[in-house]
């Protein structure tokens, strides 16, 4: 084995991750290090975040809460008053302005 010694620039928060993820790999932090640079991880397409469910059901949960805001902001039925507004109204003549 050949002993190269290099600089590794990164952030403390990046190698403290990167540490967390060699001892749970059990090995040595250079070790990891040389085992990713080989494995060809840096040319891989990333991965998103989120399966394709999780994304639907992100999706849904963020229509649904912009069904609910619009609604606030609708006029209410024979009034120019949204609950939005009604609610307003009410906070200041409970004297709750802020």
């Amino acid at each position: 084995m050949v002993v190269l010694r290099r600089a590794l620039n990164c952030t403390p928060l990046e190698r403290a991750r990167i540490r967390e993820r060699a001892q749970a790999a059990g090995m040595p932090v250079s070790r990891f290090v040389v085992a990713c640079a080989l494995r060809g991880d840096a040319e891989a397409k990333p991965r998103l975040a989120l399966s394709a469910e999780e994304q639907r059901l992100l999706y849904d949960r963020v229509a649904e809460l912009d069904r609910v805001r619009r609604a606030l902001h609708e006029a209410l039925p024979g009034t120019g008053v949204s609950l939005f507004g009604a609610l307003a109204v009410l906070h200041r003549a409970l004297g709750r302005d802020g």
